[in-house]
């Protein structure tokens, strides 16, 4: 079984995402006058979802995520609680979304080596 590389992908985009969204959206000075003064811009109502998001707990999820993964070994579990870390590393939830990423990914990382182990067996000296 050769590398998946698909989950290290989406956590990348992921990354490339919500920096797209912080930048765009979130830090623009002038979009923020604008939707404060009460304007109908379709930026608006994306913009006040990206900082609810943000804002209630995605911190909170992605750190149970990633004790879920390091509980249960799971690759999904690990692969969810990266995609969650990656996303609060870059919409301001950096305090538990940094050890939500790192369990997240060790989770993964073993669940994929586990994967290619299992399937090759172990070589014996």
């Amino acid at each position: 079984m050769k590398f998946n590389a698909y989950p290290w992908i989406l956590i990348a985009v992921t990354f490339g995402l919500c920096a797209w969204l912080r930048f765009t959206l979130v830090e623009q000075t002038e979009l923020g006058f604008v939707c404060d003064s009460g304007a109908q811009r379709i930026e608006c109502p994306i913009r006040w979802i990206v900082i609810q998001i943000f804002n209630n707990g995605l911190g909170y999820a992605a750190l149970f995520l990633g004790l879920l993964a390091l509980f249960t070994g799971s690759g999904f579990a690990g692969f969810m609680a990266a995609l969650a870390g990656a996303a609060g590393l870059v919409l301001y939830n950096w305090d538990y979304s940094a050890v939500a990423f790192l369990l997240g990914s060790m989770a993964l990382a073993r669940a994929q080596t586990n994967r290619c182990r299992n399937q090759h067996g172990t070589r014996q000296k």
